[in-house]
């Protein structure tokens, strides 16, 4: 009979305390964050309005930076967590030549600011260390500062315009708690930040590009209540 009982404890401790583990990792709650991301970014499919000549794209990728805030939540018994992103990126310079008669170059600084939800599918383990993917949907507004310079001449005329898009985008990564409610998280995202254009000068020329897309670093760190 002792033994019988003793068999039963060693099975039941090992359960309980795998269940106890799952528990902790499931704990869920309300968290926030700072997220940074080192990107490269394109802009895509880049055309001319009103170009005398063939367009010719000097720069048309760069690596950038950015900030952003988050607000999440952590399911208790759902291993997703859910996220409100909103964030600014810094200046990309996009330059493009309209290689017509006259020459002229168009000098634009991109910065956007960006609002996500993001949707997070979390592979919850024993330890410190829990893997994740997940989808991002939202809002960028593109603002573009541009100055266009007559090559031969270097006359500038400046002006600003701004585009409201649908982003999305996909991510993967792995989040580290390395304290009690505090995370550390890396990941890699894909984001697509919809359309850019310079505005119609009063020449009736311009510059727009369909995609800016990028491919981003993240590291976000989160306290978790």
């Amino acid at each position: 009979m002792k033994s019988k009982a003793l068999s039963v404890v060693a099975l039941v401790v090992p359960l309980a305390a795998a269940d106890a583990a799952w528990a902790q990792q499931s704990e869920g709650g309300f968290y926030v964050g700072l997220r940074a991301n080192g990107s490269i970014v394109d802009a895509d499919d880049i055309s001319g309005q009103g170009f005398t000549g063939s367009i010719d794209a000097q720069n048309d990728s760069d690596t950038v930076a950015g900030i952003a805030a988050v607000v999440g939540y952590k399911w208790d018994y759902l291993p997703i967590r859910t996220e409100v992103e909103g964030g600014y990126r810094f200046r990309f310079d996009l330059d493009v030549q309209d290689q017509g008669a006259p020459l002229v170059d168009y000098e634009t600084n991109l910065e956007s600011i960006v609002v996500l939800f993001n949707l997070l599918l979390e592979w919850r383990n024993e330890s410190d260390f829990t893997p994740f993917i997940g989808g991002s949907i939202g809002y960028a507004r593109n603002d573009a500062d541009t100055d266009r310079v007559v090559v031969p001449t270097q006359a500038t005329t400046s002006k600003s315009n701004a585009t409201d898009n649908l982003a999305w985008g996909v991510m993967a990564g792995v989040d580290w708690e390395f304290i009690d409610h505090w995370s550390a998280g890396l990941a890699y995202r894909y984001i697509d930040l919809g359309e850019v254009e310079t505005g119609t000068f009063s020449g009736g020329d311009g510059v727009s590009a369909d995609d800016y897309t990028s491919h981003d670093l993240l590291l976000t760190f989160t306290y978790r209540f």
